[in-house]
Parts: structure tokens; C-alpha cells; sequence
């Protein structure tokens, strides 16, 4: 059999060129990958695009970046194209984490290696992309979850009251899986805390403002605290609780992402706290991942990003990972 057709055989089975015994990859040097994100209209997004095309720069990585606006079709559409082109890689930031998944396998199937970036499919289908880099969204979610009982507590509050929280786009990893990991904390350390209402706000400041000020209307006064999935939601609670004659510094609103807003926020005592995640980080692992499966070297399968607690009494951490 011709070296031609046993690859092709290969591939057809799901294998790779590598799995042959030959060498998968010339290296990252002058190499054309391809990206595909969901949008750079909003500040975390921007930012992990940027970080990622810097440091596809400096480790010598051509980049075409193709842009989904959270449409799933369209991002499996640009996939569809991107295979067609046969870059030495892809790197994708799924705007729906399950319908993904079949475009996961057409470029498996197709032997180009794939880094899933910042929201991470169900793990059963891991074996569709190369190395997954980002937030632990569960993670993210528990971390988050700490913060609200730590600051019931250091608010008098005990470990019982009422709280809403606003989420991210609907059927993101990111949204799902924050959800997942804040709830199971609290039904296993606060069971008194108890979620009365929840809104999509779509990472979305004028958003989180307006499903913040829904809820708080419907909920009067006896909401103690909110926990939205990102800083830049988070911004609009705070503005939908002033507007409501709220004091948030003596609520307990919880963020997440460590952005501008964020920081802001937990400075100003308006926001009890944020969690560690960082844009620039986010940006820099998918690229480096990217680059050193090019490069044949060894690559774990899930690259995590930290997810420290946020207030007052470590903010400069955030400062630090945000640094460009």
C-alpha cells in the first residue's frame, strides 16, 4: 500500500499521521493557523484575541482570525472553510459547546491537530481536539460560590438569605458550568442561601442592568446578594441597585474575570469580590498549546487557568494578570 493511502486510512479510522510513526508536524516557525472566536465587541474577548495573536507573533505563528458573532452555524460554516484551507492548525472558541462537537470530528478526521479555547465541550467527546486551555468553569463557579459564603459571613449575614444570579450567553461552557460548580457549593456548605431568580444577561453590562433591575422588583428588599457570571454583568447589578435605593457595599455581589470593571468594583467596596481569570492568560496558553504541539513537544490535555478569590486584600493580583 502506497504511504498516500495508509494515510488516508488512517485518517479515515480517526488516526493521525503521527500515530503512523512519522513525524505530524514540521514545527510552529512560519506555520498558518487558523483562529475562530465569537466576537471582539466585548472586553474580555478582545482582550484573549489580542493576547493570543502577541504571542502567535513572538512564537512565529501566521494567524487568520475568523469571527462567529456567537452564531453556531456560522462557526461550523467557518470551520467547514478553515478545513479546506489545511492550516498547520485551528484553534476554536466554540460559540455552542455541543453543536461543536461535529465540527470537532470533521477536523480530527481531517489530521489537523485542534487547541478548544476558553469554554470546554462535554469531556466525553475530549477525544475530538488536541489540548483544551482556559477556565476550569466549574471551578470557577465553586470559587465564586466561597466568595458568597465568606462574605455573608464578614456581612453579619450567617449562612442563609436570598440571592439571584445573572448569567452568560445561554448553552455556553461558561455559563452552564459557572452555574454548575456555584450551586453545588452552596447546597453542600450554605444550603441556606437560597438562589430566588435567575436571568441571562449575555456578558453584557446594559443587560445585567436590566435583568439586575427585574429581579430586584421582584424580589424587594430581602435580596442579599447577587452573583453574576462576569465582572462586566456585575457592573450593571451595581447600577440596578443604586437606581433601586440599594447600597451594594452592603450586599454581597459577586463577580468574575478580574477585568476593568471588576477591579473597579471591588475597589470602590461596591463588589465584595471577583475570581482570578484572566484574558491575557487565556489568549497566551491557547497560543503557546498551539505552538508546542507544532513543535512535537508534549502537551497536557487540560491546561487550567487559576481561579483565585478576589477582594479587597489581593486586588493587585488581578493587575498583575492583566499586565500586557
Amino acid at each position: 500500500m502506497k504511504i498516500s493511502n495508509l494515510i488516508k486510512t488512517a485518517l479515515a479510522v480517526g488516526l493521525t499521521v503521527s500515530s503512523l510513526g512519522a513525524p505530524a508536524f514540521a514545527g510552529a516557525k512560519g506555520s498558518k493557523i487558523i483562529l475562530l472566536t465569537v466576537t471582539d465587541e466585548c472586553e474580555y474577548c478582545a482582550r484573549h484575541g489580542r493576547a493570543f495573536r502577541d504571542e502567535a507573533a513572538k512564537l512565529g505563528l501566521e494567524v487568520e482570525t475568523k469571527i462567529s458573532k456567537y452564531d453556531a452555524a456560522e462557526q461550523a460554516n467557518q470551520i467547514d472553510q478553515a478545513i479546506a484551507q489545511n492550516p498547520a492548525g485551528i484553534v476554536i472558541l466554540p460559540a455552542d459547546s455541543q453543536a461543536i462537537v461535529p465540527s470537532l470530528r470533521k477536523i480530527k478526521q481531517a489530521g489537523i491537530p485542534v487547541v478548544v479555547s476558553n469554554s470546554k465541550p462535554n469531556d466525553k467527546f475530549s477525544d475530538f481536539w488536541t489540548a483544551y486551555t482556559g477556565p476550569d468553569d466549574i471551578g470557577n463557579g465553586m470559587s465564586a460560590a466561597k466568595a458568597m459564603i465568606a462574605g455573608f459571613e464578614q456581612k453579619g449575614f450567617g449562612k442563609s438569605g436570598t440571592i439571584f444570579m445573572i448569567e452568560g450567553v445561554p448553552g455556553t461552557p461558561p455559563q452552564i458550568q459557572r452555574a454548575e460548580g456555584f450551586k453545588k457549593v452552596l447546597a453542600e456548605e450554605a444550603p441556606g442561601i437560597k438562589i430566588a431568580g435567575t436571568q441571562a444577561a449575555n456578558w453584557d453590562q446594559a443587560k445585567g442592568t436590566d435583568a439586575a433591575a427585574a429581579l430586584f422588583t421582584q424580589l424587594g428588599p430581602d435580596v442579599k446578594g447577587v452573583y453574576a457570571q462576569n465582572d462586566t454583568m456585575m457592573a450593571g447589578v451595581i447600577v440596578a441597585a443604586q437606581r433601586a435605593g440599594l447600597d451594594p457595599s452592603k450586599l454581597v455581589f459577586v463577580g468574575s474575570n478580574c477585568n476593568a470593571a471588576g477591579v473597579s468594583g471591588v475597589k470602590s467596596g461596591n463588589q465584595y469580590a471577583t475570581v482570578l481569570q484572566s484574558a491575557v492568560d487565556d489568549g497566551q496558553y491557547a497560543a503557546k498549546a498551539m505552538a508546542d504541539i507544532l513543535d512535537g513537544k508534549s502537551v497536557e490535555k487540560n491546561i487550567y487557568l487559576p481561579k483565585e478569590i478576589v477582594t479587597k486584600d489581593n486586588l493587585a493580583i488581578c493587575d498583575a494578570a492583566n499586565a500586557t
